[in-house]
């Protein structure tokens, strides 16, 4: 295995899986099934992968093992939403095989493929077949059962073989899942997937272009890659799309990993960042002393390579305690008592609510001025901006959990696309005492904040918590953002569509009818409170209609109208 990599050859082949993928993320988008605004899985998995970029190219003298590491830790930091979070548990699974040897043959690719099949199937609580993992399961099989013979074969071949199952995977994901079948799609995370490899195999079309001194030929049982010049041609785009629409090509804002910021009293003055590189790093032992020294601390990585950040009085106390286990690279120590100013101005990830005298810290993933005061005024600590179309990053919420002083920490998602997001970053965090909610919706975060006694151990929290969310009844109202066809019929992009605990209830070309409908199909006779939260694009005019009509259709209920000022949702609301 070639030890080093050119780092210009390396941003290339980046640059062209990136690039490749953006092509196709417009159309993965639409390939979702449902037609609500949500984190889509295209601009996910793009968004993982521009982290994995990120997180490689900082690397020094690359090599292939340590470039690999980079990318799992580029990939389990960035992964948003549950197409992200899986996607980043399948590279790391593949990765993990590789660098534990020496070799790369078939024998070793076929053991990694399994381990990225075992390690994304485990990162899923009830693994659904028919989406991603069914694809990454079927390559395994295709490996497992084809190449066992000692012929060798072309790393062409063996690539274009990959592309054409997962292809075949993708087309069979319509019939292993009922709601893809109805509406006569594939999974779009899978096809994601396929998009993916399609793209790796065109970054080693570009690398023959670009360095004609690796040789091309994949054999069986060497022990190396050996690649010719004669056997890659260049052959963008292989293998045909299922969906016979191209979908645009769609520009997407370039996000960056902000630094949540602290308001709340600085303890400790430094926060010290670094890379330690060593050959046999004792990761838990290090972790557990740098941890002593401080608070917010992020330990994360392995036995040769580990990212460090704590905040600490002491820095030089990090320093020659890690120095101890390999060598130091890229330092930064910053003075945040210089910065304190400068971190009391606009918040954009994460908003920190004046700290109360308490040992459990609650922190809330929400998209609203409105929302966010809601959930303050009911006790909670911490903000971090979020919710439908804007998933925030494992890294986001491992920050928000390390600035806060409490050891004894409450997640609450508020969205199915963010609670696996949730429970990966609980897994990084191995000082605090950190449980997640398995809130879906706003309505749920705030009816089990609202449970939530201080006083009562955490055991009785979250009993009442969880009976909170399985008696709430949450509504929605948006506007359909493609086509769809769904168990309620045609639904028409722009047409207004009303949700009942995630599920698509009502579809109507009137918001008014919409939210009138699913009130009807809602509310039962002993309901006495519809407590509605307005979005920010919410208008007056209509809400004042809205009221009018519902005096008239239902004279027993009470109606409370908030401003939420949450984006894309002009109308959520909950009924007791």
């Amino acid at each position: 295995m070639a030890n080093s990599i050119d780092k210009e050859l390396l941003e290339k082949i980046t640059d062209t899986v990136i690039d490749k993928f953006q092509e196709n993320e417009a159309q993965i988008n639409d390939m979702n099934v449902f037609p609500v605004p949500d984190g889509d899985t295209g601009t996910n998995m793009l968004l993982t992968l521009k982290s994995i970029k990120d997180e490689i190219l900082k690397t020094k003298n690359p090599t292939i093992k340590t470039v690999l590491k980079s990318a799992s830790i580029g990939a389990l930091m960035g992964a948003r939403g549950n197409s992200g979070v899986i996607l980043s548990q399948i590279l790391r699974g593949f990765f993990d095989i590789i660098i534990e040897g020496n070799e790369f043959d078939l024998d070793v690719i076929k053991e990694a493929c399994k381990s990225s099949r075992d390690v994304a199937y485990d990162s899923v609580q009830n693994p659904t077949e028919g989406t991603m993992l069914t694809t990454i399961k079927d390559i395994y099989s295709h490996v497992e059962g084809v190449y066992d013979g000692s012929k060798d074969i072309k790393l062409q071949e063996f690539l274009d073989n990959i592309i054409a199952e997962a292809e075949r995977s993708v087309e069979r994901t319509t019939s292993l899942l009922p709601v893809l079948k109805q509406a006569n799609v594939v999974d779009a995370g899978a096809q994601g997937v396929l998009k993916m490899l399609i793209g790796i195999r065109s970054a080693f079309s570009e690398v023959d272009k670009v360095n004609g001194k690796l040789k091309k030929k994949l054999k069986k049982g060497s022990g190396t890659v050996k690649i010719s010049e004669d056997t890659v041609s260049r052959s963008d785009g292989m293998v045909k799309s299922m969906d016979k629409k191209t979908g645009k090509r769609k520009k997407t804002k370039n996000v960056d990993l902000e630094e949540v910021k602290l308001i709340s009293e600085i303890k400790y003055t430094y926060c010290t960042e670094l890379i330690l590189k060593g050959s046999c790093i004792k990761l838990e032992r290090l972790r557990n002393k740098i941890e002593s020294y401080g608070d917010s601390a992020l330990i994360v990585g392995n036995d040769k390579l580990v990212k460090i950040h704590v905040h600490t009085n002491t820095p030089h106390k990090v320093l020659n305690r890690s120095i101890r286990e390999g060598t130091l690279h890229e330092i930064k120590i910053n003075n945040m008592q210089d910065q304190r100013m400068e971190l009391l101005g606009v918040e954009k990830v994460l908003e920190t609510v004046p700290k109360k005298e308490r040992k459990r810290t609650l922190i809330v993933v929400a998209n609203g001025s409105g929302l966010a005061d809601i959930y303050k005024s009911l006790g909670v600590d911490v903000i971090v901006g979020g919710g439908q179309s804007m998933n925030p990053s494992t890294y986001d919420i491992i920050k928000a959990v390390n600035n806060t002083d409490s050891d004894d920490i409450l997640i609450f998602p508020n969205n199915k696309n963010i609670l696996l997001t949730a429970n990966q970053a609980k897994k990084l965090l191995k000082k605090k005492k950190v449980t997640v909610v398995p809130t879906r919706t706003i309505i749920e975060g705030i009816l089990a904040v609202l449970a939530h006694n201080p006083s009562a151990d955490l055991e009785e929290n979250v009993s009442n918590m969880e009976k909170s969310i399985i008696n709430s009844k949450s509504g929605e109202i948006t506007q359909a953002v493609r086509d769809a066809k769904l168990h309620v019929g045609e639904i028409k992009k722009g047409a207004f569509i009303g949700l009942f605990n995630g599920d698509v209830r009502v579809v109507s070309d009137n918001i008014i009818d919409a939210t009138i409908g699913l009130i009807r199909d809602m509310i039962e006779r002993h309901e006495e409170i519809i407590t509605f939260y307005t979005g920010k694009d919410a208008n007056s005019k209509i809400i004042n209609e809205l009221k009018e009509k519902m005096a008239l259709l239902f004279p027993k209920v009470d109606i409370e109208i908030h401003k939420g000022g949450q984006p894309l949702y002009p109308f959520i609301f909950s009924i007791e």
